[in-house]
Protein backbone atom coordinates (compact mmCIF):
# COMPACT_ATOMS: atom_id res chain seq x y z
CA UNK A 1 0.00 0.00 0.00
CA UNK A 2 1.59 3.17 -0.87
CA UNK A 3 2.46 5.59 1.60
CA UNK A 4 0.61 3.64 4.31
CA UNK A 5 2.43 2.20 7.26
CA UNK A 6 1.22 -1.27 9.13
CA UNK A 7 -0.31 0.77 11.56
CA UNK A 8 -2.76 2.77 8.91
CA UNK A 9 -3.26 -0.54 7.57
CA UNK A 10 -4.01 -1.99 11.04
CA UNK A 11 -6.47 0.71 12.06
CA UNK A 12 -7.96 1.65 8.49
CA UNK A 13 -9.57 -1.90 8.06
CA UNK A 14 -11.28 -2.43 11.42
CA UNK A 15 -12.50 1.51 11.04
CA UNK A 16 -13.64 0.70 7.32
CA UNK A 17 -15.45 -2.73 8.53
CA UNK A 18 -17.26 -1.00 11.02
CA UNK A 19 -18.06 2.27 8.71
CA UNK A 20 -19.81 -0.08 6.16
CA UNK A 21 -22.24 -2.14 8.87
CA UNK A 22 -22.36 0.76 11.64
CA UNK A 23 -22.53 3.75 8.84
CA UNK A 24 -25.30 5.86 8.09
CA UNK A 25 -25.97 7.83 4.93
CA UNK A 26 -26.09 11.37 6.70
CA UNK A 27 -22.55 11.99 6.12
CA UNK A 28 -22.84 10.60 1.64
CA UNK A 29 -24.69 8.40 -0.10
CA UNK A 30 -23.10 4.31 0.46
CA UNK A 31 -22.21 4.67 -3.14
CA UNK A 32 -19.45 7.54 -2.03
CA UNK A 33 -18.20 5.49 0.63
CA UNK A 34 -17.72 3.01 -1.46
CA UNK A 35 -15.85 4.73 -4.24
CA UNK A 36 -13.53 5.92 -1.76
CA UNK A 37 -13.07 2.14 0.15
CA UNK A 38 -13.84 -0.48 -2.35
CA UNK A 39 -12.24 -0.96 -5.36
CA UNK A 40 -13.69 -1.45 -8.85
CA UNK A 41 -12.79 -5.36 -9.00
CA UNK A 42 -13.55 -6.22 -5.48
CA UNK A 43 -14.77 -9.56 -4.76
CA UNK A 44 -16.27 -10.98 -1.11
CA UNK A 45 -16.66 -14.54 0.10
CA UNK A 46 -18.77 -14.93 2.82
CA UNK A 47 -19.78 -18.48 3.89
CA UNK A 48 -19.77 -20.02 0.99
CA UNK A 49 -21.11 -17.06 -1.07
CA UNK A 50 -19.47 -14.31 -3.56
CA UNK A 51 -20.55 -11.16 -3.99
CA UNK A 52 -19.23 -8.41 -6.97
CA UNK A 53 -19.05 -4.65 -5.93
CA UNK A 54 -22.25 -4.00 -6.69
CA UNK A 55 -23.66 -7.25 -4.87
CA UNK A 56 -22.03 -6.31 -2.04
CA UNK A 57 -23.33 -3.15 -1.77
CA UNK A 58 -26.84 -4.46 -1.76
CA UNK A 59 -26.05 -6.82 0.73
CA UNK A 60 -24.54 -3.79 3.14
CA UNK A 61 -27.36 -1.62 2.47
CA UNK A 62 -29.44 -4.23 3.66
CA UNK A 63 -27.51 -4.89 6.85
CA UNK A 64 -27.33 -1.36 7.46
CA UNK A 65 -31.23 -1.38 7.09
CA UNK A 66 -31.21 -4.46 9.95
CA UNK A 67 -29.46 -2.81 12.39
CA UNK A 68 -29.23 0.48 14.66
CA UNK A 69 -25.58 0.53 15.56
CA UNK A 70 -23.14 -1.86 17.02
CA UNK A 71 -19.33 -1.66 17.32
CA UNK A 72 -16.52 -3.92 15.78
CA UNK A 73 -14.06 -5.69 18.37
CA UNK A 74 -10.38 -6.94 16.86
CA UNK A 75 -9.70 -9.87 18.37
CA UNK A 76 -6.60 -10.78 16.82
CA UNK A 77 -4.53 -9.36 13.84
CA UNK A 78 -2.20 -9.95 11.81
CA UNK A 79 -0.67 -7.79 8.28
CA UNK A 80 1.91 -9.16 5.73
CA UNK A 81 1.88 -6.87 3.06
CA UNK A 82 -1.03 -5.58 1.71
CA UNK A 83 -2.89 -8.40 3.01
CA UNK A 84 -4.46 -8.57 6.44
CA UNK A 85 -6.75 -11.01 8.69
CA UNK A 86 -8.11 -11.35 11.80
CA UNK A 87 -10.58 -12.34 14.29
CA UNK A 88 -13.34 -9.63 14.82
CA UNK A 89 -16.31 -9.82 17.22
CA UNK A 90 -19.56 -7.64 15.70
CA UNK A 91 -21.64 -6.48 18.70
CA UNK A 92 -24.89 -5.71 16.94
CA UNK A 93 -28.15 -3.82 18.33
CA UNK A 94 -30.65 -4.94 15.87
CA UNK A 95 -33.73 -2.29 14.76
CA UNK A 96 -35.87 -4.56 16.25
CA UNK A 97 -33.80 -4.01 19.49
CA UNK A 98 -32.09 -6.40 21.93
CA UNK A 99 -28.10 -7.39 21.16
CA UNK A 100 -26.18 -9.69 18.63
CA UNK A 101 -22.75 -10.65 18.29
CA UNK A 102 -21.52 -12.38 15.71
CA UNK A 103 -17.78 -13.52 15.36
CA UNK A 104 -15.90 -13.18 12.08
CA UNK A 105 -12.47 -14.36 10.95
CA UNK A 106 -11.91 -12.08 7.62
CA UNK A 107 -8.96 -11.55 5.38
CA UNK A 108 -8.48 -9.01 2.55
CA UNK A 109 -6.50 -7.18 0.42
CA UNK A 110 -5.60 -3.84 0.15
CA UNK A 111 -4.52 -2.10 -3.67
CA UNK A 112 -1.96 0.59 -3.58
CA UNK A 113 -4.66 3.32 -3.52
CA UNK A 114 -6.35 2.11 -0.03
CA UNK A 115 -9.48 0.42 -1.35
CA UNK A 116 -10.16 -3.01 -0.56
CA UNK A 117 -9.68 -5.86 -3.09
CA UNK A 118 -10.97 -8.58 -1.90
CA UNK A 119 -12.47 -10.14 1.72
CA UNK A 120 -13.33 -13.69 2.73
CA UNK A 121 -15.12 -14.51 5.56
CA UNK A 122 -16.18 -17.02 7.86
CA UNK A 123 -19.01 -15.97 10.30
CA UNK A 124 -20.78 -17.30 13.57
CA UNK A 125 -23.51 -16.19 15.80
CA UNK A 126 -22.18 -15.84 19.38
CA UNK A 127 -24.79 -17.11 21.35
CA UNK A 128 -23.89 -16.00 25.12
CA UNK A 129 -21.25 -14.22 26.85
CA UNK A 130 -19.59 -17.53 27.84
CA UNK A 131 -18.72 -18.52 24.17
CA UNK A 132 -18.02 -14.91 23.55
CA UNK A 133 -15.26 -15.19 26.25
CA UNK A 134 -14.06 -18.40 25.03
CA UNK A 135 -13.22 -16.30 21.84
CA UNK A 136 -10.54 -13.81 23.16
CA UNK A 137 -7.17 -14.72 22.83
CA UNK A 138 -5.12 -14.96 26.16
Amino acid sequence: MTGQSQTQLEEFFPATLSMLFFGNEEHGPLEETFDEIIAPRFRQRVNGRTYGRVEYLSHVREMRATVTGGTLEVLEQVRQGNRIAGRYLFHVTPAGGGEACFESHITGEVDDEGRITRLSEVARVVEDADDSDLNRPR
